[in-house]
């Protein structure tokens, strides 16, 4: 199967939205890894981004992004804009 990429297809609404998720998970997790929060919130909080990562990276988008450096920039560039008002 021969599958035809574009490296300026922007990423779609979900996977924008799921970046942005896993960072504020990432971000809850240092921040309860910090507080010496007691280790069942700490492993619910990893579990959650767990959760986000596998289905940031198991989206249909990335197997018609082109190279996937640069399709991870646009990604985080997009995740970026939404956080921004």
């Amino acid at each position: 199967m021969i599958v035809v990429t574009d490296e300026q297809t922007p990423p779609p609404a979900d996977l924008v939205e799921l970046k942005a998720a896993f960072w504020a998970a990432d971000a809850e997790c240092a921040a309860l890894a910090d507080s010496g929060a007691d280790s069942d919130k700490l492993n619910e909080a990893r579990k959650k981004r767990s959760t986000i990562v596998g289905d940031l990276y198991a989206h249909p988008w990335w197997a018609t992004a082109g190279l996937r450096y640069p399709a991870d920039q646009r990604l985080n560039a997009a995740a970026k804009a939404l956080k921004q008002p």
